[in-house]
């Protein structure tokens, strides 16, 4: 009997000790498989950016191409090249041929580095406050603001998807002007206006005109100079044109001096919850269209960002603003009283 009790000890025992290894085998596999929370991805991803730049050994021409490969690196794990190069250029992008989108990413792929570069160098010395973040199942947007000495607080929002076992930013929003949108708005102006292969030629340029980083709005980069409004500047009315559930078309009338450019600036204009940004998944995208100088109007169509959420919600505020392309910055934004229902 003794025994017979000897062995039942030690298989139980034993028993034990597989059981703890195997909670600690399935602890290690969750923790490798479940991916970072969103607003870790980014703040992770701009810290190390930002040491990159400040890197006085990278900063030395003759390390120029290591710090261009290190920036690659980190820009690649936050960013789902591909899925904003889709976006971007929408409608056309069914109808392009394989080699051309492969291409197409590649060359905006480089942009959009440039432009993010660009924002983190052009607010340096600035605050980041991180504000928390929202998920929605494969969806979730990190909100953020950044605390300027000379222009008050610029509100950022990150929106990401699920890509396998990780979050990957998808667009960027700052002072409420989406970078992907922006982009779209140019991309198709050249492309209708020409053909995507001349559009893949101007990309294939070094700082071409025609794609020169709409998305990096907000604070002017130190080697520009910072733009003022002249009394002749003027976002005077928006008319809601129609208008359903998924979208709505407005026609927004505004004034342009001229000042910023004769083919450089765009009217962009997008549905906010109550009076600041939609903080929440859904939201509305902000599209544009360039303006000239005089006085004019545009119209442009609005839509949800997420048209298969069937969650319903109302938009108190439109925003429109006056971007300009050469300069990088939002010169000039106007609210309106608006109450739209999206289902």
């Amino acid at each position: 009997m003794d025994g017979f009790a000897g062995r039942q000890a030690f298989q139980k025992r034993a028993g034990a000790k597989m059981n703890n290894a195997a909670v600690a085998w399935l602890m290690v596999v969750a923790s490798a498989v479940s991916p970072a929370a969103p607003h870790v991805v980014v703040q992770s991803s701009i810290r190390q950016v930002v040491r990159l730049l400040r890197d006085p050994e990278l900063s030395r021409p003759a390390n120029a191409e290591k710090r261009r490969t290190e920036i690659h690196r980190v820009a690649a794990s936050l960013f789902d090249f591909p899925e904003m190069a889709r976006r971007a250029l929408a409608r056309h992008w069914d109808g392009s041929p394989a080699r051309e989108r492969a291409e197409f990413i590649r060359l905006f792929t480089g942009r959009l580095e440039q432009s993010y570069v660009g924002k983190l160098q052009a607010y340096a010395g600035d605050q980041i406050v991180y504000q928390g973040e929202s998920i929605d199942q494969a969806a979730a947007a990190v909100r953020a603001k950044i605390v300027t000495a000379g222009r008050g607080e610029i509100p950022v929002e990150y929106r990401l998807s699920r890509v396998g076992a990780r979050w990957a930013v998808y667009d960027v929003l700052i002072g409420g002007v989406s970078l992907v949108s922006s982009y779209r708005s140019e991309f198709n102006r050249v492309i209708e206006a020409e053909s995507f292969a001349s559009l893949l030629q101007r990309l294939r340029q070094p700082e071409a005109p025609a794609v020169a980083t709409p998305g990096t709005l907000g604070r002017t980069p130190a080697h520009a100079s910072r733009p003022t409004p002249p009394p002749g500047n003027e976002i005077r009315e928006f008319r809601l044109a129609e208008g359903s559930g998924r979208e709505m078309h407005v026609a927004v009338a505004y004034t342009y001096a001229g000042d910023h450019g004769p083919a450089d600036v765009f009217l962009h204009a997008g549905a906010l919850l109550g009076e600041e940004l939609a903080s929440r998944v859904p939201g509305t995208n902000f599209p544009g269209e360039p303006v000239s100088s005089g006085s004019g109007s545009v119209t442009l169509t609005i839509t949800k960002t997420r048209v298969d959420d069937t969650g319903t919600f109302t938009s108190r505020t439109l925003r429109a603003c006056l971007v300009s392309l050469r300069t990088r910055s939002v010169f000039l934004c106007r609210n309106f009283p608006l109450v739209h229902e999206w289902d």
